[in-house]
């Protein structure tokens, strides 16, 4: 009899264990896309065209899955036990570093020297690059790519004990054709590891606001235009970054990095409302500036693009790719800037 109160017991403990995430998704806040996070969509039992939705249970299933009660939670619980107990990364897009440093997943093969582009597929990049160069002249104006270095190119010290198999790299093989090529570029490998001052996030895959204000001083001075040094410039730290990898790795988690915030505020106005620094499309005015900026962008230019806006007349940011450069008569730019990361220089073969 004991024996037969304790399984049902045990029957109710489960049963409501899953009652509590299965009801509880319908009273609780509903999750949001964290870091680079897709949520499945609510799911409909037509589709457009008025068919019957023969994925629908499928679709409810992954739907479930994706916005369950304490979701986040106890992913954050489990990553973090594994973190600790077994030193193990529970996320597949992120590495766990020395000292509480994370990196990006997709960087492993820059890093380690593998999977490198062939020497034929580095010289087309270059050669699409300078064939852009070359329009951009053709309309009367100045042409700048860089490539903006991954977190552990330049701070690896913070990886884990991994084997490099080539000291060899797609930014390097890159920037040596693009010398060929005589393309207007700017080696930010070398400007960043000429100062002392870590000036990327602990916990995020990108520069923070004085790595970006070190970038911005640097390129108005390879354009040639007088402007503001705001990488000298009076600033403090807040703890206030939320870092995507961070996310990645613990959406439930509260941890934040410190960032750097310049004194001096900046004078641009957003021609319209600015929704999120990723935003497709940004213009900006600053009527005290001369010039006019079109730059082609990634996640880097999240940081970077308040700068820069502060230093033309008008801007427009776009993180539209394949690059559309009949942009710069939209907005008569006499400069046009091209940055990507270096974990994506092989979409430049696209």
């Amino acid at each position: 009899m004991m024996n037969k109160k304790i399984y049902f017991f045990f029957i109710f403990v489960f049963m409501a264990i899953c009652m509590l995430f299965s009801v509880g998704t319908f009273f609780t806040e509903q999750p949001k896309p964290r870091a680079n996070e897709i949520l499945t969509p609510k799911p409909q039992a037509t589709l457009p065209d008025g068919s019957i939705n023969m994925h629908y249970l499928e679709n409810i299933t992954d739907y479930t899955t994706d916005h369950s009660a304490f979701r986040a939670e106890l992913i954050t619980l489990h990553h973090k036990i594994l973190a600790v107990v077994f030193g193990t990364s529970g996320s597949t897009d992120v590495i766990l570093g020395k000292e509480g440093w994370l990196f990006y997943q997709d960087t492993k093969d820059d890093y380690l020297g593998q999977n490198i582009l062939s020497d034929s597929e580095i010289e087309t990049i270059a050669q699409n690059i300078k064939m852009m160069q070359n329009y951009v002249e053709e309309q009367g104006a100045q042409f700048l790519f860089f490539i903006a270095p991954n977190k552990n190119s330049l701070y690896g010290q913070y990886m884990p004990e991994l084997e490099i198999l080539s000291e060899e790299s797609n930014a390097q093989k890159l920037m040596a054709a693009m010398q060929k090529e005589e393309i207007n570029f700017i080696d930010f490998y070398d400007v960043f590891q000429k100062e002392e001052e870590i000036l990327y996030h602990k916990l995020d895959s990108h520069w923070n606001n004085k790595g970006a204000a070190l970038a911005h001083d640097v390129i108005l001075q390879t354009l040639e235009i007088p402007a503001f040094q705001w990488y000298t410039s009076p600033y403090h730290t807040e703890k206030n970054h939320k870092g995507d990898l961070y996310e990645m790795l613990y959406p439930a988690g509260k941890e934040l990095d410190n960032n750097v915030i310049f004194e001096k505020p900046f004078q641009f106005v957003a021609d319209r409302e600015i929704h999120a620094p990723d935003d497709i499309q940004i213009d900006t005015t600053n009527e005290q500036k001369e010039h006019s900026l079109l730059m082609f962008r990634d996640s880097f230019g999240n940081a970077l693009y308040p700068f820069l806006a502060d230093s033309f007349g008008h801007s427009r940011f776009s993180r539209k790719m394949p690059y559309p450069l009949t942009m710069m008569q939209e907005v008569n730019a006499d400069v046009v800037i091209v940055e990507i990361v270096e974990r994506n220089i092989p979409y430049l073969l696209s």
